[in-house]
């Protein structure tokens, strides 16, 4: 197990929940992310802000990193958003030492020429993928390489811009993740995942839920765990990373991309492993967990409630106990932004909406226009 006498530093867009399961998991935090939130500061030792990671310069990282640890030795954990800034981390200083995926391993997989072929050498289903706009046909879709929660992805024939994009033939169907731990050359299963889409005329493909345990076939299930070996082999990954599928109407699964880092649906497991981290940390010292001693016996769902108009957050905000992500007193959410994640447990799929609309009432009265 990692040294709890070396603090951690969380390098994110947002990082929250990582700041929080380390802090659980007793190390000493310091964040670095672009919101601040009030739940973020409060989990942390030292905070600083970051400027948008797409913006972001490596004389900016590096002049942030240096401040935040004032020379001490710790442990770099990044989240959200690194995909817009991996190269920096060939230029850590010697007093950080990086846990999680280095820039290589990202690099192959968040470039899609190199991680489709990667998927064609292991014969491995995804969509019909092509990186020149003059080969795309119809029914087709413009990805970022870079993109979070879906925001980045358009209709091929509605895109504006194709910068760093590339296209693929849409799938009609159910999407969903598996969460999981790597050590270089195997992995440990966490979850499966549903995603539900929150779409706007400007972001059609917007994340709007994540909800887990999602049941599959078997069939389905060996597919995914035997295509997620292969790739931590060939890719070599390490710590907490998802893999992003689609099953079609058809019943044909076919893989989407790795986040090769902790990824929100690692909130999903806050109540079953509350320090998930040290799990991460481990694993990127090469030990996996043992089999879980228990199952989940409900249905975890993490909401993320966008405003529907531009809102200030109040004096007198009362955030149920649901919300994570609180921004705080003062603040202006714009229209379409998120105005904060709400995770709950239920029974079943029904009862957490029910449980989610309630709470979604409750902030929205407070908010002023």
């Amino acid at each position: 197990m990692q040294n709890q006498s070396a603090p951690v530093l969380i390098f994110a867009q947002s990082g929250r929940f990582l700041a929080q399961s380390a802090t659980q998991a007793g190390y000493r935090v310091w964040v670095a992310d672009c919101f601040g939130d009030v739940d973020t500061k409060a989990s942390c030792e030292r905070w600083q802000v970051l400027p948008a990671l797409s913006t972001l310069t490596k004389q900016q990282f590096l002049t942030i990193i240096e401040n935040i640890s004032q020379g001490e030795t710790c442990n770099l954990i990044y989240g959200s958003g690194i995909e817009q800034c991996y190269p920096f981390l060939n230029s850590l200083p010697p007093h950080i030492k990086l846990l999680g995926n280095s820039f290589a391993c990202i690099e192959q997989i968040k470039t899609p020429q190199f991680f489709f072929s990667l998927l064609d050498d292991l014969h491995l289903p995804y969509p019909a993928t092509t990186f020149t706009r003059d080969e795309v046909e119809e029914n087709y879709i413009a990805k970022s390489a870079t993109g979070l929660g879906g925001h980045h992805i358009q209709n091929a024939e509605q895109a504006l811009s194709y910068h760093n994009y590339y296209f693929q033939k849409r799938i009609t169907g159910n999407s969903g993740s598996l969460l999981f731990l790597a050590n270089g050359h195997s992995s440990y299963t966490l979850s499966i995942n549903k995603q539900f889409l929150d779409p706007t005329p400007e972001s059609p493909y917007r994340l709007g839920m994540l909800q887990s345990p999602w049941k599959i076939s078997t069939h389905h299930e060996r597919t995914l765990l035997s295509a997620c070996d292969q790739i931590i082999k060939k890719a070599k990954l390490t710590g907490l990373n998802s893999l992003d599928f689609i099953i079609s109407n058809d019943g044909l699964l076919f893989i989407l991309e790795i986040n090769p880092r902790p990824s929100a649906s690692a909130e999903l497991l806050r109540t079953m492993y509350p320090t998930l981290i040290q799990q991460h940390i481990d694993a990127c010292n090469g030990v996996l967990p043992g089999p879980p001693i228990t199952k989940p016996d409900k249905t975890r769902s993490l909401r993320y409630i966008y405003a529907n108009n531009d809102f200030l957050i109040p004096a007198n905000m009362s955030w149920p106990i649901e919300c994570n992500d609180l921004t705080a007193a003062g603040n202006i959410i714009k229209k379409n932004e998120p105005i904060c994640s709400c995770l709950v447990e239920a029974i079943d799929h029904k009862h957490a909406l029910q449980q989610l609309s309630k709470i979604e009432l409750a902030i929205c009265n407070q908010l002023e226009a």
